[in-house]
Order: C-alpha cells, then structure tokens, then sequence
C-alpha cells in the first residue's frame, strides 16, 4: 500500500510540473475527428474528365464540440481536386458531418493531396490523404476507315459505324464533325447514337453516316470526334458515278428535202462515257415538227449501256411541207437526263414539169389500141424527186392504159427526166376523158387524156365514103398493082419505099406476091 501512495504522489507531481516540462494539453482538447475513408481515393479517370464525386463522413467521437475554422486542399496537386460541399461548421460530441470531394485533372498521372481540416479555439489541426489518378481518353472506330464505292450522283448511301471506348475509364462523347468530302458525308443528327453519351470502358455505340455525291469526282473525308480535347477519326471515301451520254452527230442535219420524199437514212451513235451504266426504256421523236422525222430502228432501250459502249439508232426525213423542220431524239431512262438529239431538215416544195399536160388520142375503134403516147416528168428542183407511182384515174380509167412506166419508184435527181407511156383502148363507141397521175413529193402531177371511141362498121364505111372527116380509102400503090400484072419472063420491077429499090426476078409459073 505505501508504495502505491508513492507512484499516486509521483504522477500527481508530474502533472505539476511547469512548461519546461512535460506540457500539459491545450484547453478544449478532445479525441480526433474520425475520418472515413481514412484516404480518399477516385476511381482511375480520362484527363479533363470529372470523377464521380465521393464523400468523406467526419464524427466527432470527443467530449467537447468540434468547432470547424477551415477545410483547405493542400499540395503540388491541390488544383485536381475540389470540395463541392462542406456543412460542417460545428460537429457536436457523437455527431457526423460529410464533405463531397470531386477529382477533374487536365493533365495524365496520379495526382496525390492533403486535406487539413484546422479548428477553432486552439484544437489542433487534422488531415487526412486525398489522390486520383488520370488517364488519356481512348476510342476506337469500327470500321476504322470506310469506302462507299461507286454511287451514283444525287443518290444517297449510308452505312453504320461503332464507336468503342477502348480506354481504361469512361468517356464523354461531346461532338462529331466532318473534315474534307465537299459536303457530301455527313452524320445523322451529328452522331445521334452517341453524342451525349459516356461510354465506360469497353462500352459501344453506333450511329449513321451518309454519303451522298454531287458530282462524278473521287471524294475522301475525315470523321472526327473530340472527348476531353482528345480527337479520334475514321477515313471516308467515296466515288461519285454518272452515265455521261453523247450523241454522235448531234444535231443530225438532213439537209435539203423534197416535201413528201424520204431522205437517206442517218445512222446515230450514242456512246456511254461515263463511268456507271445507264438504261433507257424508251425512245421516241418528240417536239416540234416530229412527223416529219422518223425513228427507224434503234438497240438503246430495254438494255443496260455500259461505261465505253454504244448504241445505234436510224433516222430519216420526210417532210410534210415546205420549211425548216426540227424535233428531238429524245431516250428516256435511268441516267442523269438521257439521250437528246437534235434534228433538223428543210422541206421544199417540188418543181416538177410534166408534158404534154393534156393529150387527145382521136377517134379510134372500138376493141382496138391505139399507138403509144410519152408523158415525160422533169425535176426542175433543186433537190431529189421521189416518185411513188403511175396510175390511169378518172371517169373512164379503163379505156386508157399504160403501155410503159419509167417513174415509179424512181427518184430524180434535179434536172432528171423519166418517161410513162399510155395507150387508148376503147371499147365502146363514144367520148373518153381520163388522167394520167404521176404521184411524187407528196403530190401528184396529172395530163388529161382524152379521145373517141367509133364502131368498128361505121369506121369501115366512113373510110370509104369519105365520111367522119377521113378523105376515104387510099390509091392503090404500085406493089399492089404489080401484083396483078403478068410479067415476062426475066423481067425486072422495083417494089417499096425505099431510096435503093429492090430488084425482084421473075421465074416462070410465079407471079409475084
């Protein structure tokens, strides 16, 4: 017992002791705050990215109130880290009070603090150990590049890209943008599907992109998103496509054509020298004067003209009238404006001479023709004359008849001439009308014909009275008479016409005949 006295006696003495001595605890002091976390540390983040923010619970476990002053971030990586918000001004004896940290660096590492918490009324400070670490942001496209082909002009194609966030910490995708390309890639919505979002590590999004080319060039473009002043590109590229259709002559120019004639056929070349197929599905004359213009035959339609090849198609001319005529050649497709061809010719009006323009055959008898009559067609024209046909028309077409024809189907060059031969043929008594028609240059020429048909008796008899105008029947000619002479025998007599006459012996027992 007394030496418990003594060692009570002994420490009641060192509490007695002065300053220079063992010092005795400042006035209002208590247990420390307790800390929880002990440390605080933030999950990894991309640079210039804010971490989820944490909270850090002070209690006051001591007897007395612990009376706040200050709460400072302190170290060469203060700036990283933030206090978002801080309530605690006094935490009374048993009480808890929470402070909300955020961490955002701007630069990659691990970045370390100190939190030192300092009181009032003297109590000593405390702190507790703060750290974050930062990494680059990184995302991948997929595909990394991405080639549209050939497409043809003015139409759209699109596709779908992935972004992935192949990084160790979660991403804020801000914006896409499109560098290069003239205008002709874009994003739907500038990336809807992923603006906006923040992808965590191995996290994906996909969003569109359109490609759409204005003219028949190569086109590259760069896409490119920024996160946390970071940026990551696909490559684009692209080829606009076009049929380029020429026609070859264009316009086509016929020249020059009698009104109702038929040119030379003119044979045109369309020729593909783009760099995509095209494909007409009709061809037609159209426009202006397209009667007078004709689409022969053509292979252009119903098949696919591929980049260098052609195709042909034959036209002529037949003008309606005289004048300048002009239409189009148009084929209609799938390609940018088809095939357009010019046509144009000049009709004139023939200057044609047909003579005789009338003839009368006379009186002739019934059943029996008469001699042939030319009918001669001359083209006075300055362009060829084409002749369709001969024909006997009229009232008594069947009395007449063409004994020969040279024009139809004939085409006369400016200056030509052709012959038709006609004949009349009655075969009754009485007065004949018909015409001669020459069709040519979409007209007809004609020469009235005429003449009497006479019973073949009343012919006979007016002959040899003299009668209808006729002078009645010939003198008997000398060979006529000859022949009912007798000769003698070796005897010589001229017989004919002709300037030289011909010697005819008589044999005995023949009379000459």
């Amino acid at each position: 017992m007394s030496k418990l006295l003594a060692v009570s006696a002994l420490v009641l003495a060192l509490f007695a002791l002065p300053a220079s001595g063992l010092a005795a605890p400042p006035e209002g002091s208590g247990l420390p705050l307790a800390v929880s976390p002990p440390a605080l540390v933030f999950e990894k983040t991309t640079v210039g990215n804010q971490a989820p923010g944490k909270e850090v619970d002070l209690f006051n476990e001591g007897e007395e109130e612990a009376a706040i002053d200050k709460i400072a971030i302190e170290g060469e990586d203060a700036a990283a880290f933030n206090l978002n918000s801080n309530v605690c001004g006094a935490i009374f004896q048993n009480n808890h009070c929470g402070l909300w940290f955020t961490f955002m660096a701007d630069s990659v590492g691990e970045k370390q603090a100190t939190v030192v918490i300092t009181f009032k009324n003297g109590r000593p400070a405390e702190s507790f150990a703060i750290s974050g670490t930062a990494v680059e942001p990184q995302l991948t496209f997929s595909p990394s590049s991405y080639d549209f082909g050939l497409q043809r002009v003015y139409e759209m194609r699109n596709t779908y890209l992935q972004l992935t966030n192949s990084g160790e910490a979660s991403v804020q995708v801000n914006h896409f943008e499109m560098l290069g390309g003239s205008g002709s890639f874009w994003t739907d919505n500038n990336g809807n599907g992923c603006q906006g979002y923040s992808l965590q590590p191995g996290e994906s999004c996909n969003f569109e992109v359109d490609f759409n080319p204005q003219d028949a060039i190569s086109y590259a473009a760069e896409l490119r998103t920024i996160a946390n002043g970071y940026s990551f590109t696909a490559a684009l590229s692209g080829q606009g496509g076009r049929a380029i259709i020429d026609a070859t002559p264009n316009p086509v120019d016929f020249g020059a054509t009698t009104v109702g004639a038929i040119s030379g056929v003119q044979e045109i070349t369309i020729t593909n020298s783009g760099n995509i197929p095209a494909g007409f599905f009709i061809g037609i004359v159209a426009g202006g004067d397209s009667a007078s213009f004709q689409l022969l035959s053509e292979n252009c339609t119903g098949t696919e003209l591929m980049p260098s090849s052609s195709c042909t198609a034959r036209v002529r001319f037949r003008p309606q009238d005289a004048g300048p005529k002009v239409a189009d050649m148009a084929f209609f497709g799938d390609n940018d404006g088809g095939a357009m061809v010019g046509l144009k010719g000049e009709g004139v009006a023939p200057a044609v001479t047909l003579a005789p323009l009338s003839f009368d055959f006379g009186p002739q008898a019934a059943g029996e023709k008469s001699a042939a009559r030319d009918f001669v067609v001359r083209n006075d024209g300055t362009t060829p004359l084409q002749l369709d046909g001969a024909a006997i028309v009229g009232a008594d077409l069947d009395q007449f008849a063409l004994a020969g024809d040279g024009c139809t189907g004939e085409t006369l060059v400016p200056g030509a001439e052709c012959l038709v031969r006609v004949r009349f043929a009655p075969d009754s008594a009485g007065a004949k009308a018909a015409k001669l028609r020459i069709g040519g240059g979409d007209g007809a020429f004609v020469a009235a014909l005429t003449g009497s048909g006479e019973d073949a008796l009343a012919r006979a008899d007016g002959y040899r009275d003299g009668a209808f105008g006729h002078p009645g029947p010939p003198p008997p000619r000398p060979w006529r008479q000859a022949r009912h002479r007798r000769f003698v025998r070796g005897e010589s007599i001229s017989v004919g016409k002709l300037a030289r006459p011909h010697r005819v012996k008589v044999r005995a027992g023949i009379s000459a005949r």
